[in-house]
């Protein structure tokens, strides 16, 4: 609430000394995703309380209704019909010739003609034409500003049919009105598929009625940190509110309901679909799983065709997908069932698949049918139901790269291609780790998911039109909150939409940047929490220098200005200019923040500037070895820390000794390990660690009690040659969904001189 404030603040404010044709974001033609061809002309069409609206030789009754709603919101002005022979009108006609998605825009100032031959294509029609308006005509509010469409002659269809965008929703959830701000945003930008993904591991969030104990058990989570989330679940009259709502922005919604494996959430009420028979327990724990279906209980298909039977009775959707990713075989091995399977089957080991790939072939073959035959959907999957072969109906969802994909539509499937190698993976950070929220290992900057081509160049082009479309993913271990989820999702999802739609030769990065600059306006106006990239160059969380000056060098991913403060006020629009090496004599807060071109600024990077004499050397003998103190309890910050009553004392001779392997998230903990290390220079040392607390000669470095999954925070501290004492904080428990002992506890450090990062004993 307080972020809409801040957003509501600046557009008045600016809103104030400009008007919306003066605005330089506003200035020359800014759609995305790119049209196929585009002429500008001259001359503008003024929309005035006197324009009218004409339906020409088709029911267009729907789509009027949208044009004619956005227009009387942001201006005030209520068109009324007229015959097709007026001036001052917005035409809507038929043109059977075009595309099923295709469009026809004509401007000039008497008329605006839009063609399209559904309504599908009338409705992007329409999208295109408020893009071609100010980006206020977004605004909840009505303007006061004039409208005025610029003269031009647009001819538009899609390259690809499917434009879509994973959502997951099991592993943090998202109600029905957060998903609806994502569909209109994604309808703006012409995408047309929502995969939902509906159930894993950590939870299943949708009502079944022949099983309610799906969501009864396995809507709500134990964290291990004294607290349950959830439970959080949609009902049926949930969904049928949101796919209506997605219909009407022509966005299809698909349902993911995981198969064989990710499925620990629906053996948690029924353990007796798995091969170990369980108990299991519904957890928010994010990480490998080895319980799946028993593929040899025919008990396990009853239950997928009756839950998938309301499935599809709820998602209109012509795509059913079945998950099959990730499947861990381990348990088949030994099941009696699943081997019983086999050898009824005569399975034996290929060159190319395990018996237990095969019994993952029947398996998904065996859900193809019911899916096709019975409920008349098309299956769509992850990769792995390539596996052992697969029908030729089924669709393939490339996900580690494109390779999968390629062979897939050499063989005649029709594939997406979602390819994480290629940064349709949205969890991915977005920068440098050291200063973005924690996220999946690896980047994905906005220009990876722009310069991303669907059409691997090794496929024939006979077989290219088997690759139907492209889909970006948002995996939500890392999206705890729709603010999040969002920041995640945009500005990245916007390229998506021109990759998706755009052909390649139509493309332009530099021309791209500016007409985002307009878009970012509009997802402000929407209430959108987008990314803007973060100043990097200097990523320690202090600087610290030891004679008269420290030079700073900053930079951004797509090298925006940045803006500054030195007082330890926070920087606004009008803050001064960033230089390229920016010199402090002093010790100061710097406060440093990327800025967009219309005046918007990314969060804020604090790094205190510390001058500093080297702390001298202890006069001592190092043994290597280290002290470990251990406590029981539940330890979540600082305050905590300092209360714990050690219960164990010990001498180990290094961080091997006792590491990640000797604790378990659910019996919770803290260790303090503690002793000496020998540096081998005088001068500014960088340390990093992503345990909870390192203090290095009595001074508190790092302090990082949240999730640090691929986040390890750097610190510099000035020291002089010889021994200095450490002592390392250790919290065992459950972080985020993240069990902190899955990761090496330890330090390292960078010497003064460079080189290698020296790590602790």
């Amino acid at each position: 609430m307080k972020r809409y404030f801040v957003y509501l603040f600046f557009y008045s404010f600016i809103s104030c000394h400009l008007s919306g044709e003066d605005k330089v974001y506003n200035s020359g033609i800014h759609i995305i995703p790119e049209p196929l061809q585009l002429e500008v002309r001259q001359g503008v069409f003024p929309i005035s309380n006197s324009t009218t609206l004409s339906l020409e030789n088709g029911d267009w009754e729907k789509e009027a209704s949208v044009l004619m709603n956005k227009l009387e919101e942001a201006s005030g002005y209520k068109l009324s019909f007229s015959d097709s022979s007026s001036n001052n009108c917005i035409r809507l006609k038929t043109n059977g010739n075009l595309e099923e998605e295709g469009y026809e825009i004509e401007v000039d100032d008497k008329q605006i003609l839009l063609s399209a031959a559904t309504e599908k294509g009338m409705f992007y029609a329409i999208q295109t034409l408020f893009q071609l308006l100010p980006a206020e005509i977004e605004s909840a509010k009505p303007l006061k500003m004039g409208l005025s469409v610029p003269a031009v002659k647009i001819a538009d269809h899609p390259r690809f049919s499917y434009r879509g965008v994973m959502i997951d929703v099991s592993r943090h959830f998202f109600t029905v009105e957060e998903l609806k701000k994502q569909i209109s945003v994604m309808a703006m930008l012409k995408l047309n598929r929502l995969h939902l993904h509906l159930t894993d591991n950590q939870g299943w969030r949708i009502a079944i009625d022949k099983y309610p104990q799906l969501v009864e058990c396995s809507a709500v989570q134990e964290t291990y940190n004294e607290e349950l989330y959830g439970p959080c679940y949609y009902t049926k009259e949930d969904i049928k509110e949101l796919v209506a709502y997605a219909g009407r922005h022509h966005i299809e919604v698909i349902p993911e309901i995981e198969f064989p494996g990710h499925s620990l959430s629906a053996l948690v009420p029924f353990p007796e679909l798995s091969c170990s028979g369980g108990p299991f327990k519904s957890e928010q724990v994010f990480g490998y799983e080895e319980n799946v279906f028993c593929v040899g209980n025919d008990s396990v298909f009853t239950f997928m065709e009756n839950v998938l039977t309301e499935i599809a009775e709820l998602f209109p959707a012509r795509y059913l997908h079945i998950g099959g990713d990730e499947c861990v075989k381990r348990y088949w091995q030994t099941c009696p069932r699943c081997q019983a399977l086999a050898k009824r089957m005569n399975l034996h080991p290929t060159p190319e698949h395990s018996v237990e790939e095969q019994l993952q072939s029947y398996a998904i073959k065996r859900m193809e049918r019911f899916i096709s035959g019975t409920l008349g959907k098309r299956m769509i999957g992850w990769e792995e139901i390539l596996e052992g072969g697969l029908p030729e109906d089924a669709t393939v969802m490339s996900w580690k790269g494109t390779e999968c994909g390629a062979k897939a539509a050499a063989t005649g499937h029709d594939v997406v291609m979602a390819s994480m190698a290629d940064g349709l993976y949205l969890c991915a950070a977005q920068g440098a780790d050291e200063v973005e929220p924690a996220a999946m290992g690896g980047q994905s900057c906005l220009k990876d998911v722009y310069e991303f081509e669907p059409l691997p160049k090794e496929l024939a082009p006979e077989k290219r039109k088997h690759v139907i479309g492209t889909q970006a993913c948002l995996w939500s271990e890392w999206t705890p909150s729709g603010e999040l989820l969002e920041y995640m999702l945009y500005p990245r999802t916007v390229a998506l939409a021109e990759t998706a739609w755009t052909t390649p030769e139509k493309k332009n990065w530099d021309d791209f940047l500016r007409r985002l600059e307009n878009m970012q306006v509009r997802l402000d106006l929407k209430g959108i929490n987008y990314h803007i990239p973060l100043p990097e160059g200097e990523l320690t969380t202090n600087k610290v220098f030891t004679g008269d000056s420290v030079i700073l060098e900053f930079k951004n991913s797509r090298s925006l200005p940045m803006v500054y403060t030195v007082d330890g006020t926070t920087p606004n629009m009008y803050a001064p200019s960033l230089p390229e090496r920016l010199v402090l004599h002093q010790p100061c807060t710097l406060k440093v923040c990327t800025k967009t071109a219309n005046g918007k600024l990314s969060p804020i990077r604090t790094i205190n500037i510390e001058k500093q004499t080297p702390i001298p050397a202890i006069q001592n003998t190092c043994n290597g070895q280290i002290h470990l103190q251990l406590a029981n309890g539940l330890f979540k910050d600082h305050s905590d820390y300092t209360k714990a009553v050690y219960e164990k004392d010990t001498i180990i001779n290094s961080f091997a000794v006792y590491n990640k392997d000797k604790f378990d998230f659910k019996t919770p903990g803290l260790a303090c390990y503690s002793g000496e290390i020998e540096v081998p220079e005088t001068g500014i040392y960088t340390f990093k660690s992503n345990a909870d607390e390192l203090w290095i000669a009595g001074k508190l470095l790092i302090y990082n009690p949240t999730s640090s999954r691929f986040y390890e925070k750097k610190t510099q501290i000035a020291l002089e040659k010889g021994l200095h004492s450490f002592a390392l904080l250790f919290s065992n428990r459950l972080k985020e969904g993240f069990a902190s002992c899955w990761y090496p506890i330890d330090f390292q450090y960078l010497p003064p001189s460079g080189g290698e990062w020296i790590k602790s004993n």
